[in-house]
């Protein structure tokens, strides 16, 4: 007697539904896995080098040279009071990628009454946003994270600090002793663009951070500021060892902010925006053999 066969449409449907089975494990299982979780490397970092302190400031004091409070510049090397979107996109950078014209700048730290600059800035380009919805920053944005008006340590989600190298390695809301390691803080960009400025007249209401408003790690951007756009964040080792003994030239640590003046190689940003963030991929780092 012959062995017993299942006939083909019979064997189609069973294998049908169990590739149904499958695909709807697989959905629930995305679903439940929050943006954040799976976006952390998303994305590519660049490393620029201390180009100099000038008391400038082109976004707050345009046309002003020596209007402002000290600050530590890095990426283009032609940032001052008097900047333009062209001279900078014509100027050079300290970055790893040449392509990275944008203006990166922080107020200027101090030991005691000793300037100490940070040898070199690492610039991560995330998001915690669905990586295909991230837009490119549009071309000229201008940005600024943190407040020189702070009188109170800032909340995390601008920025925190931290040792590199030793000692502690919690993160705080303020400087501390590191030992033997170094006093770093990471000050992070707000995500979300309102679509069509720019700037603003505080240089901040054109942005927003994105939220989780269900606390289930799906971030989404605002009403008002429904466009997403890279995660910035700014990571600043300073040549300090005790972080209790630092201050800014906008005044306590909890002064500290950040400037950002899109004037990047646009076609090169919005390929690497495309081809790392929109898809998912994590494209290393630029950077300076370091």
């Amino acid at each position: 007697m012959g062995r017993f066969r299942v006939p083909t449409s019979r064997r189609v449907s069973h294998a049908v539904r169990i590739a149904m089975i499958i695909a709807i494990a697989l959905a629930a299982s995305l679903a439940d896995t929050p943006v954040g979780a799976s976006t952390a490397k998303v994305g590519w970092v660049v490393r620029c080098s201390f180009v100099r302190n000038r008391a400038d400031d082109p976004i707050v004091y345009p046309n002003q040279p020596g209007a402002s409070h000290l600050h530590t510049f890095f990426g283009n090397t032609a940032t001052s009071a008097s900047s333009t979107y062209r001279s900078m996109t014509n100027g050079g950078t300290s970055c790893g990628l040449d392509d990275d014209r944008a203006g990166y700048w922080i107020p200027a730290a101090y030991q005691g009454t000793t300037l100490m600059n940070p040898t070199i800035g690492a610039f991560y380009y995330r998001t915690r946003v669905a990586p295909s919805s991230v837009h490119p920053f549009p071309a000229g944005l201008k940005m600024i994270a943190g407040s020189s008006a702070s009188t109170r340590p800032q909340p995390g989600q601008v920025m925190y600090w931290i040792c590199e190298g030793g000692g502690p390695g919690a993160q705080t809301d303020h400087p501390v002793d590191c030992g033997s390691g170094f006093v770093s803080v990471q000050i992070k960009f707000p995500d979300c663009w309102d679509g069509v400025h720019l700037d603003s007249a505080d240089h901040r209401s054109h942005m927003a951070y994105s939220t989780d408003p269900d606390n289930d790690g799906r971030f989404t951007c605002p009403a008002g500021h429904r466009t997403p756009v890279p995660r910035l964040e700014m990571s600043i080792d300073f040549p300090i060892h005790d972080g209790t003994r630092l201050r800014l030239s906008s005044g306590p640590y909890y002064t500290m902010h950040a400037d950002f003046w899109n004037t990047w190689n646009q076609t090169k940003l919005n390929n690497l925006t495309t081809n790392c963030i929109n898809r998912s991929t994590n494209c290393g780092v630029f950077g300076l053999g370091l």
